[in-house]
């Protein structure tokens, strides 16, 4: 009797074996990412954090709500807490225990500062923690009010040459100025290549993170107070950088952190100079030129029908002036105390005349003839983004 066998098969063909083969390396993927202990770990440790973070903004917020007053020093510089072995320039919120909260949570360092829109923000110091600065860039520790993580910028204007960015770490460098916005977007974005990314143009958040930061630091002050006024008798005020004319060019850095008036003529002066060109941020690392010695962009832009404002129709405006902000907001353009202005050396507001849909590019800190005005919280809005100018400079940053 003949049996017909046409359709029966014995084993599998290459193909049934490859995909077999490709589905277990997928699922043995799938089974080590959702095992993985180390991703399984830093994921419970963020939402311990994060918790904690929600846990002393709440008792915060119910403190202001029952008292109505925030614990002292509590303002818009980004503190750490105080703790047994955090004592100095912190904020103490022991105060709250125990009618708003039984401790303070101390699953790792935190910070704590208030927005001028009432808001508290805490944040925690070990964000980004695995970040590294590249040579000639400085980290910058992050503020949850501008929403930045640590970050990394260069410590000195930015220098360019044969189409690269570089910092600035030599003396002999001067910045790179007559640069648009435009250009000073691509110069810091051509740093990412050959594996390397997250550089770009510094933008406003950032900027204000560090100016926030330097103003809360009692050594950037030129008499060690802060709030202090600029004029006699309290010769105080923040260090504005060279901004008084002389001379009238953009200067170049040195690597003598500690003198700081690096081509100024102002060193060793009594009372002591407002044209020291540094300021030293609060985890120790010190920037250069943040005020004065050339405009710098940073990469925003506005419609002129959305720049703050004020009723007189000048061109350069106190920040005490200023109560329509536009479409941004008190927390993005000024120094954390409203009474502060070009008498604590701050900076002034440059609005300009033409509004409607005319865009906009973000200039701060002023230039080396720029005297009152020049500060780290100045704010030039006139120029758009295509415009090159001989007082413009430009600094990267990492994230």
């Amino acid at each position: 009797m003949h049996q017909n066998h046409k359709g029966k098969r014995k084993g599998f063909t290459l193909l049934e074996i490859l995909l077999v083969i490709a589905a277990i390396g997928i699922l043995a993927v799938i089974v080590l990412v959702a095992i993985n202990p180390t991703r399984q770990i830093n994921q419970a440790r963020q939402a311990a954090i994060n918790s904690d973070k929600n846990t002393i903004e709440k008792a915060l917020q119910q403190r202001l709500i029952d008292t109505g007053q925030y614990p002292v020093g509590l303002d818009g510089v980004q503190r750490r807490i105080c703790s047994t072995t955090i004592t100095t320039d912190c904020v103490d919120l022991s105060g709250l225990i125990p009618d708003y909260v039984a401790a303070i949570p101390s699953s790792t360092t935190y910070t704590v500062a208030r927005g001028n829109d009432g808001r508290v923000y805490v944040n925690t110091t070990e964000t980004a923690a695995n970040l590294s600065c590249p040579t000639g860039y400085i980290r910058v520790p992050g503020n949850s009010l501008y929403q930045t993580k640590d970050f990394c910028v260069m410590k000195y204007e930015a220098k360019t040459g044969s189409g690269t960015v570089a910092a600035t770490t030599e003396a002999a460098w001067t910045p790179t100025v007559s640069i648009s916005q435009t250009n000073a977007i691509s110069a810091c974005n051509a740093n990412n290549t050959g594996g390397a990314t997250g550089y770009g143009l510094i933008n406003n958040r950032e900027w204000m993170t560090i100016a926030r930061n330097i103003e809360g630091q009692a050594s950037n002050w030129r008499n060690g107070v802060i709030g202090s006024t600029d004029a006699s008798p309290t010769n105080g005020g923040l260090y504005r950088g060279h901004s008084d004319g002389s001379p009238a060019n953009a200067l170049a850095a040195s690597t003598d952190d500690s003198q700081g008036y690096e081509g100024t003529g102002n060193a060793n002066e009594t009372p002591v100079s407002r044209e020291r060109r540094t300021h030293t941020l609060s985890n120790g690392e010190v920037i250069w030129d943040m005020s004065g010695n050339v405009w710098e962009w940073t990469d925003n832009t506005i419609l002129g029908q959305d720049k703050p404002n004020n009723s007189s129709g000048l061109f350069w405006q106190q920040w005490t002036a200023i109560s329509n902000f536009g479409t941004l907001s008190y927390d993005l353009t000024r120094p954390s105390n409203s009474a502060w202005n070009s008498t604590q050396n701050m900076g002034q507001y440059y609005a300009g005349t033409v509004t409607g849909t005319t865009n906009f590019a973000f200039l701060r800190g002023g230039r080396w003839n720029s005297a009152a005005v020049a500060g780290v919280f100045a704010l030039g809005l006139y120029n758009a983004p295509a415009i090159a100018d001989n007082s413009v400079g430009f600094r990267c940053v990492v994230r």
